[in-house]
């Protein structure tokens, strides 16, 4: 029962999708991470859906506008803010200090700004070379990305400030959300094929890479944190599908 409000919970908090089931269990709070893959995969299936729906009826500029787009209408724009944030302070090349301020500081800085265009062009041309079958792999890209975010925010220690602090910090969770990382790598294998493989390798790769930089540079992990590498990591899944 607690898995299902978790399921729920998560659901809300982190997808703009309309769900007339809401429920918050303070007890149930703990598996909340467990469910960002199955979230995943909720926002993977309609931006599959979606973009296959845009490049049936749409010329290739807006169908690429579209593609790029969905994942952020899907998630109320969320992890775009925690990557604008993020951005913001790990480019400041201030003192530890300033940097962690500078992550909860509400106002907009220009680091932020320049990052946000940076990633909505990668993201644009990126798209406007994904169609056809390599349409199917955007189903799993999410999925893989919250995988790891599930894994980072229970496996690495929290910035003092962050939503996540309270967690317990079990092997069990990072454990599972592996577990799910890689059941999610075999799907895109047998499923779609090595080109899908890429991409959700590249995926990880972004994520892995994005992250570690972040936590050298901000002595911890929080929900910001995880919303920039997960858009960074998508990102790269979506130029390894342009590419590959």
């Amino acid at each position: 029962m607690k898995l299902i409000y978790a399921f729920f919970m998560c659901f809300g908090m982190f997808t703009s999708i309309p769900c007339p089931y809401r429920p918050w269990n303070e007890d149930a709070r703990e598996w909340m991470t467990a469910c960002l893959p199955m979230v995943g995969a909720v926002i993977g299936g309609l931006w599959y859906a979606l973009a296959c729906a845009a490049n049936a009826f749409l010329p290739a500029m807006l169908r690429a506008a579209a593609i790029a787009a969905i994942p952020f209408l899907l998630t109320g724009f969320m992890h775009l803010d925690g990557f604008m944030d993020t951005a913001d302070a790990i480019l400041s090349w201030r003192p530890l200090e300033a940097r962690q301020k500078i992550l909860k500081d509400v106002h907009c800085g220009s680091f932020a700004v320049v990052a946000l265009a940076l990633l909505l062009i990668g993201m644009l041309a990126a798209a406007h070379d994904v169609s056809g079958e390599r349409l199917r792999a955007l189903v799993l890209i999410p999925v893989a990305s919250r995988c790891l975010s599930a894994f980072c925010v229970r496996a690495i220690p929290p910035i003092g400030h962050s939503e996540y602090a309270n967690l317990s910090r079990s092997a069990a969770a990072p454990i599972a959300a592996l577990i799910m990382l890689v059941f999610t790598g075999m799907l895109a294998q047998i499923w779609l094929g090595g080109w899908a493989l890429i991409a959700i390798a590249a995926t990880v790769f972004g994520y892995a890479l994005s992250m570690a930089h972040a936590v050298k540079l901000l002595k911890g992990v929080s929900g910001d944190l995880a919303g920039y590498a997960l858009s960074v990591g998508e990102l790269c899944g979506l130029v390894a599908l342009s590419i590959f």
